[in-house]
């Protein structure tokens, strides 16, 4: 039985969906009974629930800026890389992956990246370019070089992404568990409830595109619909701006934030909204979209958010990425509940998924 060790800086739940999904790929290894599965993080007290575990070991970091390790996390990081036959990173761009990159490969063991989008191009350009420059500049580039095998998630995403240079890799994208329908629509919103409800789950930050959901209700307000826009998720540096940008366009009493979510009643959430909202300058194989639909969510998202399956299925509605469109999306709804349940049932099972990380663990071993 092979051991893997997984490496990602923090699983907490405020960190988005990376740490969810590496959570839901871990406790589907786990449960195939087939391989050892062991992790690499700083501990966190908002963490996904996580089972089977062969091996936990704890980072201390000296900066969460760019996930720097403190010394004495180098013994640690060293002892689990020993304990391993394959390591498994699921981050780039940080001090954590490359010293986790730099010690596997002094230690002769094979590596696994899964950049989650943080190798695209377009990725790449959203935030910290002149740390990356730094970071490739003293080796980032060349680091890459040491990689046994890639994990993407997206076609688009293998296409786009730097260093892979005709190495293995795998296109795997994410699973979801599938939440029992629930949530009171009444105690969820209160006095709005007999209005258009709208919900924006997730970091509240620019590269998710919220104004243009701002801008949509602003819309709607001129057309005689009095649409509500429920920001759930922690503020990530955008919130300020967007509070502004709806008191400017008179709809201030319509923006309501409610903070971040992290338990399952995000899904309650998601089920009772009129409409789900993306709108991102950039997503990759979003997990959050995934949760919209699997709660049985009437998923609304802009071009870049939403990939072909779930639209061709009907289980969500993809429109032009501006204010106008979704406006014009939300009017016109449809709900599409049933279907959104149906798609991720049959198509985004981590069971299925689980296994064929196993077979690619093997094959580079």
């Amino acid at each position: 039985m092979i051991s893997v060790l997984h490496a990602i800086p923090s699983v907490a739940a405020h960190h988005g969906g990376p740490s969810v999904s590496v959570a839901g790929l871990l406790n589907a290894l786990s449960e195939t009974g087939l391989i050892r599965t062991s992790l690499i993080c700083g501990p966190d007290q908002v963490e996904p629930a996580l089972s089977g575990l062969s091996a936990r070991h704890d980072m201390a970091y000296a900066s969460s800026r760019f996930w720097l390790p403190k010394a004495k996390s180098l013994r640690v990081m060293a002892r689990a890389i020993d304990q391993a036959d394959l390591i498994h990173v699921h981050s780039y761009w940080n001090g954590f992956a490359a010293l986790m990159v730099a010690l596997a490969h002094r230690a002769g063991k094979p590596i696994v990246l899964s950049p989650r989008g943080c190798l695209h191009a377009d990725a790449m350009a959203q935030s910290s370019q002149a740390a990356k420059r730094v970071f490739a500049a003293l080796g980032g580039k060349r680091q890459l070089k040491q990689i046994a095998g890639f994990h993407f998630q997206t076609e688009d995403e293998a296409k786009a992404s730097i260093g892979r240079a005709g190495r293995p890799s795998i296109i795997l994208d994410n699973g979801v568990a599938l939440p029992e329908p629930n949530g009171s629509r009444c105690a969820l919103f209160g006095q709005t409830q007999t209005d258009p409800n709208l919900v924006f789950l997730g970091r509240i930050a620019r590269i998710k595109g919220i104004d243009l959901q701002v801008k949509a209700i602003a819309l709607l307000q001129g057309q005689g619909i009095r649409a509500h826009l429920h920001l759930v998720g922690p503020d990530g540096g955008d919130l300020t701006r967007l509070i502004a940008l709806a008191k400017t366009l008179g709809v201030s009493d319509q923006l309501h934030t409610h903070g971040p979510v992290f338990s399952d009643t995000k899904y309650q959430w998601l089920r009772a909204a009129d409409a789900v909202l993306m709108s991102s300058e950039f997503e990759n194989n979003s997990n959050a979209a995934l949760e919209a639909m699997a709660a049985g969510g009437v998923l609304i998202g802009t071009e870049g958010c939403i990939p072909d399956g779930p639209v061709q299925a009907q289980a969500a509605r993809r429109v032009a990425r501006s204010a106008e469109a979704l406006a014009e999306a939300i009017r016109h709804r449809s709900d599409t509940r049933d279907a959104a349940r149906y798609y991720v049932r049959l198509n985004h099972d981590w069971a299925s998924r689980a296994h064929l990380m196993l077979a690619f663990y093997e094959k580079l071993l």
